[in-house]
């Protein structure tokens, strides 16, 4: 490979030991396995401030870097390196932790001054160590907002993991950890469709 594939990690847990960072870093292992430069980010190392609402002001008042001067100043060029983009978070009432919600938020200023990160590849799973509800609903309130910031959303690319889920197998009751086999499949694929777009240079 040319140019190595760079997959980004976010880690939108406050743990970096719980099930949501083992989980990533699981699927980022997959990635770097296939060949792909890998880096993880945990939002809890960053002081991210709560979005100022400037486009709803005025559109043109939002600009690229955000004018606060925190944290997402040292986030929004790894993002922009990035060909690929791993969003990960826990179930917290029913929906993505805050600390995600949070940094969606200040990236409208990356699609407010030329869509900076279109073309780029994001794939979302949500995580709970107990089968609660508001996994499915994390994950595509991820991929819905990142969507609209131009990312690429590959198949398969939205998952939901319940932490284990009771199975049948060969007559036998079993807890199966299903995700780790849908990791490796996508992080095969995800890479594919990174080298296409990096060769093709394809824009919207």
């Amino acid at each position: 490979m040319k140019n190595k594939i760079l997959v980004l990690g976010i880690n939108g847990s406050p743990h970096k030991t719980g099930t949501t960072a083992r989980l990533l870093k699981n699927f980022l292992a997959k990635f770097n396995k296939a060949g792909a430069k890998i880096k993880l980010l945990n939002l809890t190392d960053f002081k991210i401030k709560p979005c100022l609402g400037c486009y709803s002001t005025n559109p043109k008042t939002c600009k690229y870097p955000c004018i606060q001067k925190d944290g997402m100043q040292k986030i929004y060029p790894q993002l922009l390196k990035a060909d690929a983009i791993i969003f990960g978070t826990p179930i917290y009432w029913f929906n993505m932790s805050g600390l995600m919600k949070n940094f969606f938020d200040r990236m409208c200023c990356l699609a407010a001054n030329g869509y900076l990160l279109e073309g780029k590849v994001g794939v979302f799973f949500s995580a709970s160590k107990e089968n609660e509800g508001g996994r499915v609903n994390a994950s595509l309130s991820m991929a819905l907002a990142a969507n609209h910031l131009g990312l690429f959303i590959p198949p398969f690319g939205i998952m939901y993991y319940p932490a284990k889920e009771k199975v049948v197998k060969n007559g036998k009751v079993i807890w199966d950890e299903w995700i780790y086999e849908d990791e490796a499949k996508i992080a095969k694929n995800l890479i594919s469709l990174c080298q296409f777009l990096q060769k093709n240079k394809y824009k919207w």
